[in-house]
């Protein structure tokens, strides 16, 4: 059963992350259950669904059948969550948008909620970080093709939080940029196939489609 860790003011600095927000693990789905569970379908957030500090919109996520919706809600992610991997090869991180609210973090998944007076957006920025990722990152034990992170460990790390109005500054300034880096990829892939076109006219002409 998920254990509820509850959030204090962050009123100083070097305070653990457990104090600032609460961190849990994300509920156990096999990838077969995807296929064959039943009960009512919801989306659910795995590994391969973080990608470039943001996470997949509920759109696109595997869905899974709960037979019991309450349980599930307990894993349901909300706006400023700060996702990590809690199993794998990788150590990924996403901050969770109005587009993937509602969805069911699954168990290979690490959920820091922030509390009322911490900004997700920047306990995004301070976790991802390259100053404070080696830090996550020794924590992660077992095979070299499969580590895992501990929320327990984790939640025990010591977080500088720097005051509520940088943390809006800063936390603004993570939106900024990934709204900008999702539409630079969407312009250059719109530019890639325009060449990929031109590229097939030159070479094949009329003839491409025959």
């Amino acid at each position: 059963m998920r254990k509820i860790t509850k959030s204090a003011v962050p009123s100083h600095l070097g305070t653990r992350l457990l104090d600032v927000a609460e961190v849990f693990a994300g509920l156990g789905v096999s990838r077969e259950e995807t296929v064959v569970r039943p009960g009512e379908r919801l989306p659910v957030i795995g590994v391969r669904d973080l990608q470039d500090g943001a996470v997949a919109a509920r759109g696109a996520l595997d869905t899974v059948g709960f037979s019991s919706l309450t349980k599930a809600a307990n894993y349901a992610v909300q706006v400023d969550d700060v996702l990590l991997t809690g199993r794998g090869t990788l150590l990924k991180f996403g901050l969770v948008g109005a587009e993937t609210a509602g969805a069911i973090a699954s168990a290979n998944i690490i959920v820091v909620r922030p509390g009322p007076d911490v900004k997700g957006g920047a306990l995004f920025a301070i976790l991802s970080s390259d100053v404070f990722r080696p830090k996550i990152e020794v924590l992660r034990r077992g095979a070299t093709t499969l580590l895992s992170l501990s929320p327990k460990d984790l939640a025990k790390l010591e977080i500088n939080l720097p005051p509520l109005a940088e943390q809006e500054r800063i936390a603004a300034l993570v939106k900024d940029a990934q709204i900008a880096y999702r539409t630079a990829l969407e312009a250059a892939e719109i530019r890639r196939s325009l060449a990929r076109r031109l590229i097939d006219a030159r070479l094949f002409g009329d003839n491409q489609n025959h």
